[in-house]
């Protein structure tokens, strides 16, 4: 049983996991935060900007990425790669209008 990683590519996946959580449990938790407006926010008018940036900033690192995976000659991992920065970037899209019209237009 191997709890580390064996593989570059394994080693590569493991570093890509901690990004691929982060643009699923963003987009719930803003859509949770968004709908529960009876409660406090707790100052989220300032944090959510700085959640969006790094947000974007995983989007580019997924491109990046994918472009190490394809010169590595990993076709599969650069797809799925590049399927998280082009799913990432449209629900970017979508929630940036949402997040500014909600949170600093008062």
């Amino acid at each position: 049983m191997h709890i580390l990683p064996a593989s570059r590519q394994a080693w590569f996946s493991l570093l890509l996991f901690p990004f691929r959580v982060y643009v699923v449990i963003v987009p719930i938790w803003f859509c949770l935060v968004i709908t529960d407006a009876d409660r406090p926010r707790f100052g989220l008018e300032n944090s959510a900007g700085y959640l969006l940036l790094v947000y974007a900033i995983c989007i580019l690192f997924f491109f990046l990425a994918a472009v190490v995976q394809f010169v590595a000659h990993w076709r599969r991992a650069a797809l799925t790669s590049i399927a998280f920065a082009v799913g990432s970037a449209v629900v970017f899209a979508i929630l940036l209008p949402v997040v500014t019209r909600n949170f600093w237009v008062r």
